[in-house]
């Protein structure tokens, strides 16, 4: 089903067109404008997909993303960069199944250097950490992961693992930058806090 819709990952008609454009007639019934503007961005629907759900379901999370994003064609009026309109609703979609799925269960699973990441960007990393062993810090960062409320979740995600910046996840969430920075740092903390209760 997937192949189906993405398509073969040639240039549409031997053409090189816009986004827009291929927006405008995928929009007006185009299969070939269709399969070419989901081949183009077919990366960044996949690899987003598959850091929210954590690698689970994929293949029909990615096919209820396209679904989403063909509703939605004629909602689109290049207000926005096209990337950063099929990057919200890629995240919002698969946000959306991951709940459905999971019941709100870790988003994503994280390893070792992430969570070193994590830590240090705190500004209070703690030599605590640096005794544990590479597969306990993966576990102890999931079960801390899991005691977070979703919407913390998803921050940490943005910001450190997919390295968004506040304006990037601004635009992305529809809130403003002042917000998602407090957001984030209360995220750290809580994470930091649950970290420390299971040690």
């Amino acid at each position: 089903m997937i192949r189906k819709l993405f398509g073969k990952k040639e240039s549409y008609e031997g053409l090189e067109m816009t986004d827009m454009e291929l927006i405008e007639s995928a929009a007006a019934g185009s299969k070939d404008a269709w399969k070419e503007l989901v081949s183009r961005h077919h990366r960044l629907i996949a690899s987003t997909v598959f850091r929210i759900t954590g690698g689970r379901d994929v293949d029909d999370v990615i096919q209820e993303v396209l679904i989403q994003l063909f509703r939605s064609l004629g909602s689109f009026r290049g207000d926005s960069e096209f990337s950063t309109f099929l990057y919200r609703l890629t995240v919002n979609t698969a946000c959306r199944e991951v709940r459905k799925m999971t019941k709100l269960s870790a988003l994503v699973s994280l390893g070792n250097e992430v969570v070193g990441k994590m830590i240090d960007r705190t500004g209070s990393r703690d030599s605590t950490y640096d005794s544990l062993e590479k597969g306990d810090m993966e576990r102890l960062l999931q079960s801390a992961m899991q005691s977070l409320k979703e919407e913390h979740r998803l921050y940490l995600t943005l910001h450190i693992v997919e390295e968004m910046t506040l304006k990037e996840m601004s635009e992305i969430l529809d809130a403003p930058i002042t917000t998602v920075a407090s957001r984030i740092k209360k995220a750290r903390m809580l994470l930091l806090k649950e970290m420390e209760k299971l040690l």
